[in-house]
């Protein structure tokens, strides 16, 4: 019968920082490598397909785990609450400011010409449903995790 090695608490809590830091680093990683491949040095998708989802992989995966698990949990304190749907909002705008900028650039440094007020009314458009799914993404996220951890405490 093999017996399972008993760990302290602070080997594996420095082990989980490690490894969170070394996700992190890549994960920086990717999105450098993606930005200036697509941004700066304008490569064809064929390029940076690949880049781009492994990175989205990595954080869907991480997204998903969190939920499940109940990580993203709803302040207790009603001002936190507030605090946090604040935070939330301002995060979102931007968020979307930070978006609708790269795509008005992007349509500027396209190779077609294109009328500048059709350009600017589709980047704001783009821009209020970037923020408006971004924060009912986060809510719904936070609401959905809060579930979960309920679940795994009954």
């Amino acid at each position: 019968m093999k017996r399972r090695r008993i760990r302290d608490e602070r080997v594996v809590a420095g082990l989980q920082k490690l490894n969170s830091h070394g996700f992190a680093i890549v994960f920086v990683g990717l999105l450098a490598s993606l930005v200036v491949k697509l941004f700066i040095l304008h490569w064809d998708m064929k390029y940076w397909l690949d880049t781009f989802l492994i990175l989205m992989a990595a954080c869907l995966y991480v997204t998903v785990r969190g939920i499940k698990g109940g990580l993203y949990l709803l302040p207790d304190q009603k001002t936190d609450v507030k605090r946090l749907k604040k935070m939330n909002i301002i995060g979102g705008v931007l968020g979307s400011i930070v978006w609708g900028i790269l795509m008005f650039s992007y349509d500027l440094a396209g190779s077609e010409k294109q009328e500048l007020g059709k350009s600017i009314s589709s980047t704001l458009a783009g821009t209020m449903v970037f923020f408006i799914g971004i924060t009912g993404l986060q809510w719904l996220m936070i609401k959905r995790s809060t579930k979960n951890v309920n679940k795994t405490l009954d």
